[in-house]
């Protein structure tokens, strides 16, 4: 009787300690989720400029993962209102200071860049806040952050952790991936849209983060109860969950790509740098590349200055994938001004939004040549394994553009064998290639072979014996701008012919597009404003 007495009265201090930590723990993450008004996955406290909830300035595309437990964003340096520095930062001093002030604990940079320019912590009388840098690229720094996220739901005492990259895309979405499949049960192909969706349109390339989803498993020693996942986890649609994975064989799919560009500039956003990083470690990776980097603009102002400002945009582009160890001579830049619209705008009709009208401001990459590494033994026309897998790699690339065309041209050396074996022995190499891309699987509508036998040597020796594919576009009609001149007072349609034409007879050009005919005698007024089409 008094032993049941023990028992009963020790496991009901022990029932009321524990059902209290349950409560503090969910007020702790209500508190949050009602302090920072977001639900869901893909809203935001603060925008792309790091506007949004003031007592979170300092950060940009806030977004929570794990509600009261872990968030992710940037740091708002490009943006900051006083204190401007380059993206490539850690967070400035007002976010590290705010986020301290909301109750946070941690926070983790997920980059090296200036790392050393950072404090290590942060305090505000009792309160402290530490600083850690960790990319969560390798299996311990993942674990560091998995461990330390998992400490903070198991501690009531901790405050949040924020995650943070540059523009709070790429790395801090590849973190909150891995957190939601292992705390939240997302599966691999829902933890894959999540990361798209909070990409902001930019999530073409990053294989190396794709397949780092992909191949993350959870681990047993963080599992939590599902009580607490439906507590902590935030809501996400995911509107493409009847997909199938498909992201493994995208490794160089990154080809259809416009980088957009504010009206009458052409200094690069942190959206487009951060890309470009990207695109950079893709072309290091493929020397036998040659790129041409096209600048366009829109139809707005003086077709010379667009022309001007087209090539500047080139330019820079060019001038940052050196800087960033791309080779430079796999690289050429040209400026298009408005000839190559996406979107064709008519200026008189005022018939494009805002929106049609900026997709006309852009850089573009188009491939100029592929320097092949196929080499063929003496007199033979046999595919290694290697070159074979070169093949299928550098075909999923072309394969992202649907305009290109595409000759395998078969070469010979010339030290050895007649014109005639050459000739032969080449022919045979560019089929080869052709016959083993078809019998893969790709699409070899817009594919051709032909061989040059010794023709074309380029190195005198035994590497003329190769391969190289001679990539063509189809003619991009020039798009004219139509011209018009604004009527003022003294004008006459001779005198905007001359001026126009450099011929006062060519009236008619004129009349043409304000009238189909004038009668004998009959005289067409020229209201002083009005625009006449003059090109």
């Amino acid at each position: 009787m008094n032993k049941k007495k023990f028992y009963l009265i020790f496991l009901i201090p022990l029932f009321i300690f524990s059902q209290a930590e349950n409560d503090e723990f969910e007020n702790k993450i209500n508190n949050y989720k009602k302090k920072f008004e977001i639900n869901c996955a893909t809203e935001k406290a603060t925008n792309n400029k790091g506007n949004g909830q003031e007592i979170l300035y300092g950060t940009r595309n806030f977004r929570s993962i794990l509600h009261g437990i872990a968030y992710r964003g940037g740091g708002n340096n490009y943006y900051h209102r006083e204190n401007k520095r380059e993206n490539k930062n850690p967070l400035p001093q007002d976010g590290l200071e705010n986020l301290l002030k909301v109750g946070f604990s941690n926070i983790v940079y997920l980059y090296k860049t200036n790392w050393e320019t950072a404090p290590r912590s942060v305090t505000d009388g009792n309160k402290k806040l530490d600083y850690f840098q960790l990319s969560g690229n390798d299996f311990d720094s993942r674990d560091s952050i998995l461990s330390m996220v998992y400490e903070t739901i198991k501690n009531n005492d901790l405050g949040p952790v924020y995650l943070h990259c540059w523009n709070g895309w790429h790395q801090s979405g590849f973190i909150s991936a891995i957190l939601l499949k292992q705390f939240c049960g997302f599966s691999t192909l829902k933890s894959l849209h999540y990361w798209e969706d909070c990409a902001d349109s930019w999530s073409k390339g990053y294989d190396r983060i794709k397949e780092a989803i992909i191949n993350f498993v959870p681990i047993e020693k963080y599992k939590i109860d599902q009580e607490t996942a439906d507590l902590i986890c935030p809501c996400y649609e995911d509107l493409r969950k009847d997909d199938t994975i498909k992201y493994v064989s995208q490794t160089m799919e990154v080809l259809d790509l416009n980088l957009p560009f504010p009206s009458g500039g052409y200094d690069l956003e942190p959206s487009v740098s951060t890309f470009l990083d990207e695109y950079g470690n893709m072309l290091k990776k493929r020397p036998e590349i040659n790129i041409e980097v096209q600048g366009h603009s829109d139809h707005l102002g003086d077709e010379k200055d667009n022309q001007v400002l087209s090539f500047k945009r080139a330019k820079k582009v060019f001038e940052y994938l050196i800087n960033i160890g791309v080779d430079s001579t796999k690289l050429e830049y040209n400026g298009y001004g408005e000839n190559q619209p996406i979107i064709y705008c008519d200026e008189k009709r005022n018939d494009c939004s805002k929106e049609e009208i900026s997709k006309n401001r852009r850089v573009t990459f188009r491939i100029k040549s592929i320097e092949s590494n196929i080499n063929f033994d003496k007199e033979k026309d046999v595919i290694s394994v290697e070159d074979k897998q070169w093949l299928n790699e550098i075909f999923d690339f072309l394969s992202s553009d649907k305009n290109i065309k595409i000759e395998i041209q078969g070469h010979a050396d010339g030290g050895t064998g007649s014109k005639f074996v050459n000739q032969k022995i080449s022919e045979n190499r560019a089929q080869a290639v052709y016959n083993y891309l078809k019998n893969k699987g790709f699409d070899t509508k817009n594919i051709n072979w032909k061989g040059y036998g010794s023709k074309k040597q380029k190195h005198y020796n035994n590497r003329d014996r190769r391969i190289e594919l001679k990539i063509t576009y189809p003619i991009q009609e020039t798009v004219k701008k139509k011209k018009y001149h604004i009527i003022k007072r003294g004008d006459s349609l001779s005198k905007i012919a001359l001026k126009y034409y450099n011929d006062y007879n060519k009236i008619s050009k004129l009349i043409k597009l304000n009238k189909k005919s004038l009668k004998k005698g009959e005289k067409t007024i020229l209201k002083i404003g009005d625009k006449i089409r003059v090109e």
